[in-house]
């Protein structure tokens, strides 16, 4: 038995005595029960499963769409890719030996994805980063990177 609630900004499945879903079949219960009431589905979708006994309850929301990453293992390709970029909101940190640098899904331009290897992230990775110390530019990576390095 499956009783779900869905607005614009949330939805709530709680399935009883059925085996909660996997990943896949979770996001395609949120996706249906938007539908079902006439919802644009999500882009993005953050949602939350909390099992118990023979009960589960689903909670979801919209996502934050997630910003592209690259590593670069030095200076040189990070600029050699970044560089080749339209300015736009990004970040640099540092990561492991390199450099990690984020951008919006739309400004990821293939020089990044040349000289640079996606680098997976969460929203929640770059606030973690932050706290650590490792963010050398917060905001307009790009457009200081060719402050600083272009003639």
């Amino acid at each position: 038995m499956k009783t779900v609630q869905a607005t614009e900004t949330a939805v709530s499945i709680w399935i009883s005595r059925e085996q909660a879903p996997s990943r896949a079949q979770m996001l395609e219960l949120i996706r249906q029960a938007l539908a079902e009431r006439g919802l644009t589905p999500w882009e993005e979708t953050e949602a939350e499963c909390f099992a118990a006994g023979e009960d589960t309850l689903v909670i979801a929301r919209p996502g934050h769409p997630r910003r592209a990453a690259f590593y670069f293992g030095d200076l040189e390709a990070l600029l050699a890719g970044a560089l080749s970029c339209a300015d736009g909101d990004s970040s640099l940190y540092i990561a492991g030996d390199g450099y990690a640098l984020t951008v919006e899904p739309e400004a990821a331009g293939p020089a990044l994805m040349e000289f640079g290897e996606p680098f997976p992230v969460v929203p929640e990775w770059e606030v973690h980063a932050r706290e650590q110390g490792m963010c050398l530019i917060r905001e307009g990576a790009i457009a200081d990177l060719r402050r600083y390095f272009s003639r």
